[in-house]
């Protein structure tokens, strides 16, 4: 398995059986490099077994509108690149106060009061559901049993 970030423009995907791209939501979008490395890479991504897991707090609401927003932000990101992947995911993340700067200390605290989670500036919090994730992974790993899995990850 390899790890790659979005910055390696002229990645060959050809040696890679599966792909499993990734990436956090910033003001209703993914980050500009995501964006540029995936539209690049649609041909190739759209002929195997892909898939894209989202980090998003928004997700931990449970306000319907809010959710149908968090699923329209990823469809306009397929619709973007001009990829779609056999199977995708929203993940929690974290709520890392520590990292941030003014600006975005507070929104990321609108965010969290309005989810109903932590609020304390002091200090960060972890949210992802790991089980979620393993279990994410490993349904796109049954797929690909029948013979070693060599699967590039894209953040």
């Amino acid at each position: 398995m390899d790890l790659l970030e979005a910055h390696a423009k002229s990645t060959d995907l050809s040696p890679y059986q599966t792909v499993i791209v990734g990436g956090p939501v910033y003001a209703n979008g993914y980050p500009r490099a995501l964006s540029k490395w995936v539209k690049h890479h649609s041909d190739a991504l759209n002929i195997k077994p892909t898939a894209f897991f989202s980090v998003c707090l928004g997700v931990m609401q449970k306000d319907q509108e809010v959710q149908r927003s968090e699923a329209k932000i990823v469809q306009g990101f397929f619709r973007k690149t001009n990829w779609l992947p056999k199977k995708w995911v929203i993940f929690a993340g974290a709520l890392n106060y520590s990292r941030y700067g003014w600006f975005t200390k507070r929104i990321m605290h609108t965010i969290a009061k309005r989810a109903g989670s932590d609020t304390d500036w002091n200090r960060d919090y972890e949210y992802t559901d790991w089980k979620e994730v393993s279990q994410f992974v490993d349904d796109i790993l049954v797929v690909q049993k029948k013979e070693p899995v060599n699967m590039n990850l894209v953040f």
